[in-house]
This record gives structure tokens, C-alpha cells and sequence, in this order.
């Protein structure tokens, strides 16, 4: 399977995840379709390099968690998000972090703080767009390895659906700069391998994030 435009931007979270339905949300995920946007399943299918079968259930299950629409004579479209869906997805990844990270605080290698430590030099001089995407490789980085398969795909889906929702939004140098804050405090806690401390910061850092988003969001 192809991948055209946004191809230089397929979000970590898909590496191992070749379905149509990644790679759309993907590509929902990075504006390369916005709210709006007509999804031919034709063109969609050609741009793939699939069938219409796996198009049409790609799109069927992203109308499910509220990112297309599909009306009967006009086809198929990029939602308008609501409010209540975003902040639902907002309150299960919230939800979900907290028990992915505590594993990884005793779990972790000197190689995966490197690999940490790389992102958070990129985070500080990265543009707005690239700044999501590596704050999401930052938590990528933390979660992949849970044992806990079921979870780390439902964080998966549902941190490219906040991705999508969020294409087109700039975040504020304010919130940029908090964010890193955050992070280096967050692995400040790991490299002492506390879990409470890890924790804490962690409910800080998604309750700030969760007060930041919600304003948009409403």
C-alpha cells in the first residue's frame, strides 16, 4: 500500500498498522484532508492502491467514532468535530496514560531515556505541526512496549483521532512551552524510577493539557 500525500509525516502510531483505515486517519490526522472534504472512495482507493471494499469500511468505522460523515446522496466527507466525542476521547486517553506509564516507569532502559531526551531537543525548536507529532512520539515512545496490547491500540486510535481533530489548531507558544516543561519533569521522575512521582506529574500534566484542549473544544 501507497502513500502520497502527508507521506512524510505517517505518524509513528501506524508504523506497524498497514490498514486503510490508518492511513486515512492518518491523513486526516495531518490536514491532508480536512473538515469538509469529500472522500471519493474511487480516489481514495487509487491513492492506496486498493480496492473500494476496504475503503468503504475504513470510512465506515471512522463515521463510528465521529471523524466522517456519510450522507446518502452527497457520499462520504470529513466530519465538523462535536464537543461531546472530543471530550469523550479526551477523557479516555486521560484515563488510559496513567496506567500505561506506570508500567513503563520499572520497565524502562537507559536506551528508551536517550531516545526521550532525543525527542524533547527536537520538541524545542520544532514548528507548531511538528511539535504534535513529536509530543505524540514522546508518549509512543512510553506506551509501545506495554504488555497490555488492547490498550496501547485503543490510546493509539484514539490519540490519532485528537490528532485530527486538532490538524488545523495552533497551539500557543504558552502551552508549547508548559508542555516541555512537563515532559522533562516527567522524565526527570522516570530516571529515579518513582512511581509516584511519576504519576503525579503525569495527572498534572494531562489535567493542564485537558483544560487547554476543552477551551477549544467548546
Amino acid at each position: 500500500m501507497k502513500l502520497e500525500p502527508g507521506e512524510s509525516n505517517l505518524s509513528p502510531l501506524i508504523e506497524d498498522d498497514k490498514s486503510v483505515y490508518s492511513f486515512l486517519l492518518n491523513d486526516i490526522a495531518n490536514a491532508v484532508f480536512i473538515s469538509g472534504d469529500r472522500l471519493v472512495t474511487t480516489s481514495l482507493a487509487k491513492k492506496y492502491n486498493t480496492s473500494i471494499t476496504p475503503i468503504r469500511e475504513a470510512l465506515k468505522q471512522l463515521q463510528g467514532e465521529g471523524l466522517v460523515t456519510i450522507a446518502h446522496n452527497s457520499g462520504a466527507s470529513v466530519a465538523s468535530f462535536e464537543y461531546t466525542s472530543m471530550r469523550d476521547t479526551l477523557e479516555i486517553l486521560h484515563l488510559l496514560e496513567p496506567f500505561l506509564i506506570e508500567w513503563f516507569v520499572d520497565d524502562h532502559t537507559e536506551e528508551d531515556i536517550i531516545e526521550l531526551e532525543r525527542l524533547m531537543l527536537l520538541m524545542e525548536t520544532a514548528d507548531n505541526n511538528t511539535f504534535k507529532h513529536l509530543d505524540t512520539e514522546f508518549h509512543w515512545s512510553m506506551y509501545k512496549g506495554h504488555y497490555n496490547r488492547k490498550a496501547v491500540d485503543l490510546w493509539k486510535r484514539k490519540r490519532l483521532i485528537m490528532l485530527a481533530a486538532h490538524s488545523s489548531v495552533q497551539l500557543k507558544q504558552s502551552r508549547i512551552q508548559q508542555s516541555i516543561k512537563e515532559h522533562r519533569m516527567i522524565i526527570s521522575a522516570l530516571e529515579k524510577r518513582d512511581v509516584k512521582a511519576t504519576l503525579k506529574i503525569m495527572q498534572q500534566h494531562l489535567a493542564s493539557s485537558g483544560n487547554y484542549w476543552s477551551r477549544y473544544l467548546e
